[in-house]
């Protein structure tokens, strides 16, 4: 049985009350244990928290930010100032909507600003640390453009449909691919990623991308939807650098960000106004019912 995985979400945000970060970590912790565990094997709890210092040293943080002088002080409270100086300057040099940093904490950590649509990207986050913790996992398939040369792609889940969404208790959740994504050829039955959405294998959205490394060069390199593939980084600038992939491919400014462009719901998945509204209904009604039912108790042994 595997090991189960935790990973607590704090917000260093305002924008940001604790309701709403409770039932964000309630919505995903629900997608991983209903989606993403039967399909990757991975079991895993996820957990809002006040800040980090009340975080257990087992769980992997998703840290959510809005203002860079106020997350500075708070990471170099519990990292370190030099640590949490290194880390504000990559972040003040691009714009992060999310990013996986292990080179600084030495253990898998998050970052997600809550510009846009940061449900999204705070679920893209988890399912992409839980995939891949570490930043480095490469899988070998076909190139996207030729079938006949090889090469390694970075683990990200979320990326190729970075643009599709769904909800989980009426909160907007990441699609992502399933590990049948980088089979050699389409098999109809076959689902590509949870919602449907990616209909091949190696396809990529609208809004979307894939990283690989080349074995015939040793770089990393990106492909948009619909467009070439572009080098992010060669063989001489890898070798200088300490971050893994995941932090090379998410601090180039070239690397679309969860949660910042245009978001299409799944068509496959019920996700609309209606369903949010009968959501939002029910658990009213069962607000009222459960209220009704404690007060009927006060009164019968009051």
């Amino acid at each position: 049985m595997p090991l189960t995985e935790h990973v607590a979400i704090v917000s260093m945000a305002r924008e940001v009350p604790t309701r709403d970060l409770l039932q964000v970590a309630a919505a995903v912790q629900k997608q991983v244990t209903r989606d993403f565990t039967p399909l990757w094997g991975i079991p895993a709890t996820v957990d809002a928290f006040e800040d980090l210092a009340s975080v257990p040293s087992d769980y992997r943080p998703v840290v959510l930010f809005s203002d860079l002088g106020e997350l500075s002080s708070r990471l170099e409270y519990v990292l370190g100032a030099q640590p949490a100086e290194t880390l504000i300057k990559a972040l003040e040099a691009d714009e992060v909507a999310g990013i996986h940093l292990t080179a600084i904490t030495r253990q898998p950590f998050s970052l997600a600003s809550v510009e846009g649509a940061w449900t999204v990207t705070v679920s893209h986050e988890t399912l992409e640390m839980l995939a891949d913790p570490y930043g480095n996992r490469l899988v070998a398939a076909a190139h996207p453009l030729d079938p006949a040369l090889r090469v390694c792609y970075l683990l990200e889940v979320c990326d190729p449909c970075l643009s599709m969404y769904y909800t989980v208790n009426g909160v907007l959740v990441s699609d992502f691919y399933t590990p049948r994504y980088f089979d050699p050829v389409r098999i109809p039955s076959v689902r590509y990623s949870f919602t449907g959405a990616l209909g091949h294998p190696r396809e990529i959205l609208e809004g979307g991308y894939l990283s690989w490394i080349d074995p015939r060069d040793s770089s990393l390199y990106q492909l948009h939807a619909g467009e070439q593939p572009i080098l992010l980084s060669g063989l001489a600038e890898l070798k200088r650098s300490r971050d893994p992939l995941r932090t090379v491919v998410d601090s180039n400014p070239r690397t679309p960000r969860p949660g910042l462009g245009p978001l299409r719901k799944a068509p496959s998945v019920v996700a609309g106004e209606g369903a949010n509204v009968g959501l939002l209904e029910a658990s009213l009604g069962t607000a009222q019912v459960t209220s009704d039912a404690l007060l009927s108790l006060t009164r019968e042994f009051g």
